[in-house]
């Protein structure tokens, strides 16, 4: 009778323990996708910002490009204007 009770109790636990183990196999494969998607989330995050700051240091190298332009205009109208005057002074 004991032998039965335990030939019993090892055919009900084995295939609990096996269950188990198989569980956190499960476990630990989808916490490596999990890691996986999260890293390549990251890193596409980066790019977009990477990319978002070189297209927002064109825009600023662009505006300050035109406003030199203009201070450059602005000024060479002034200095013939200063010339003229001094010109018209003597």
């Amino acid at each position: 009778m004991r032998r039965k009770l335990a030939t019993l109790l090892v055919v009900v636990f084995v295939p609990m323990l096996g269950a188990a183990a198989c569980g956190q196999a499960v476990e630990d494969r989808v916490k490596q996708e999990v890691d996986k998607q999260v890293q390549e989330g990251q890193k596409r995050v980066q790019q977009e910002v990477d990319k978002q700051i070189k297209e927002g240091q064109k825009r600023i190298d662009k505006e300050l490009k035109k406003g030199q332009k203009k201070l450059e205009k602005e000024a060479g109208e002034i200095r013939k204007q200063a010339e003229k005057k001094a010109g018209s002074g003597q």
